[in-house]
């Protein structure tokens, strides 16, 4: 009896609060199968390295791109704390050298929150489709190498298939999550 009072209070519970929507026009990006990764992830030094402090999240709006989006520049660079509301687990990123995540692939995950992970050769500026982790990871990505210049606003999954104004121009990018 005690369980059927929960679950009906859980339930409406659960209706009074809202039900999350998930946007329309959003192709999900299976990365083991759709790229032929079978889940495999790139050594990091293979791609990048980290460098410098962790920096916060940049205050204001994220983004959750829709098909045939590209990244807009930031405007802001005011921060706020994140570390309060919900631990998340680390963030990866698959980034492709051809547009709509096709062509030579590599699938980065880095422990490092907030800090600047610069390509190397042969991905720096090379780069043409960047797509954060689903579950709460954001990214912000950069033309410098080492995250100072050229920011974009801050976005997440499933990240951006054409990168615009920064396709073959991506020298660096900072995630959290």
């Amino acid at each position: 009896m005690q369980a059927k009072i929960f679950l009906s209070s859980l339930l409406a519970t659960l209706l009074a609060v809202g039900v999350i929507a998930t946007p329309t026009g959003v192709v999900a990006r299976d990365v083991g199968t759709s790229h032929s990764l079978n889940g495999a992830v790139t050594p990091f030094e293979q791609v990048a390295t980290a460098a410098g402090a962790t920096k916060p999240r940049p205050n204001g709006l994220v983004i959750t791109p829709k098909a045939g989006d590209v990244p807009v520049a930031s405007t802001s660079v005011e921060a706020r704390d994140l570390e309060s509301l919900e631990k998340r687990n680390p963030g990866c990123v698959y980034v492709t050298q051809d547009a709509n995540f096709a062509g030579t692939s590599a699938y980065i995950c880095t422990n490092c929150k907030g800090c600047c992970i610069t390509f190397t050769n042969p991905w720096r500026y090379t780069i043409s489709s960047f797509g954060p982790d689903s579950g709460g990871n954001y990214c912000q990505i950069f033309t410098s190498a080492d995250c100072t210049s050229g920011g974009s606003t801050t976005f997440g999954y499933p990240g951006y298939g054409n990168l615009g104004g920064w396709n073959d121009n991506l020298g660096s990018y900072r995630c959290w999550w």
